[in-house]
């Protein structure tokens, strides 16, 4: 049962001056219709902010808490770039090799592009034609992604030389995981990363539209009009807490679920210039050291972002179901006001 439907449900640490700004930032914003989801800050392993704003979903009938899952857009990639670094550590593959040598049945161009190309975004494969496929009312699941790849007659570039962030790429990789590790990408996740490492309510679904309304919270547009697309590759639809979220950035940037040699090699890039993400997002690191881990994703209605600034030890996660396109600034805001007084 939700306490109340006139006040979210939040915590923060009052007599904070700087929590205080950070709350008359955000309650403004949410009074504006600009920020509808939830927001975590910790620092020094305290949660420092934590509130929840806005519905639950289009009907305005139930207001956010900090329990609710969102989709957490393409921050999903960062889950089968780190399984490929665990088999690398164990072996079982090289990032260097060809793909073919672990997915059959895909065109010659397959013998040209290395894992290492999957995981950069730089393997010259086109972006998935979503459009398509909503605008015919498909329920996209993972066979129509693979037909067409099967049926790809070229690339857009030779692999390595050039950049498109194109999600075929983590699709291909999830498949190589399954196919060495014999096993469903689900179950390996579980396996080797969610329950060793504590992940409760970072999960994989089924389907979008979401069944789980009581778990997730729903994407809606400015009139509260819901996202109506239909998806079904399980393998990326996932769904996270802030808290959960927040947690993943930690372990992560603080080697405890792969290797800093293999977080480092997550960290790079295809090629420089603007908007080239790695497969975490994007990193900064000095004299060999992790300084911050970024990562923004989006889907439909759904955004968020988060932020891991090691050298200050904050952690900014902010989860929202109804896109406003200013989550890097609501991220910035909060940065600099816990760090300004430094």
């Amino acid at each position: 049962m939700f306490q109340s439907l006139l006040f979210p449900l939040f915590f923060t640490f009052f007599g904070n001056p700087n929590s205080d700004t950070i709350n008359t930032y955000l309650e403004n914003l949410h009074k504006e219709g600009k920020l509808n989801g939830n927001v975590l800050v910790i620092k020094n392993n305290k949660t420092v902010y934590e509130k929840s704003f806005g519905y639950t979903d289009g009907t305005k009938t139930k207001l956010l808490n900090n329990k609710y899952s969102f989709n957490v857009g393409s921050v999903y990639k960062e889950f089968p770039a780190v399984a490929i670094m665990q088999l690398e550590e164990q072996n079982q593959l090289k990032v260097d090799d060809k793909i073919a040598q672990y997915i059959p049945n895909l065109p010659k161009w397959s013998e040209e592009i290395t894992i290492k190309n999957l995981l950069q975004y730089s393997s010259g494969l086109p972006l998935i034609n979503w459009n398509r496929f909503f605008s015919q009312g498909i329920n996209v699941n993972y066979d129509d992604v693979f037909n067409d790849l099967q049926q790809l007659d070229s690339l857009q570039f030779q692999p390595g030389t050039n950049y498109l962030y194109s999600n075929n790429n983590p699709i291909l990789l999830i498949k190589i995981i399954e196919n060495v590790s014999k096993m469903s990408y689900e179950n390996y996740l579980q396996k080797n990363i969610f329950k060793p490492y504590h992940f409760k309510n970072i999960k994989l679904n089924e389907q979008f539209p979401f069944s789980r309304k009581s778990e997730i919270a729903l994407p809606f547009d400015a009139n509260y009009k819901e996202d109506n697309y239909k998806i079904a590759i399980k393998n990326i639809i996932l769904t996270a807490t802030a808290r959960d979220l927040a947690d993943w950035f930690k372990k992560l940037d603080s080697y405890e679920i792969i290797s800093q040699k293999s977080v480092q090699l997550l960290s790079e890039i295809a090629i420089f210039g603007d908007n080239i993400q790695s497969p975490l997002g994007s990193c900064e690191w000095s004299k060999n050291k992790i300084i911050s881990h970024m990562h923004h994703g989006s889907s439909g209605n759904y955004e968020c972002i988060a932020k891991r600034y090691k050298q200050d030890d904050i952690t900014i996660v902010i989860l929202t179901n109804q896109k406003n396109g200013n989550v890097h600034d609501i991220a910035d805001f909060i940065y600099q006001n816990l760090t300004h007084d430094n």
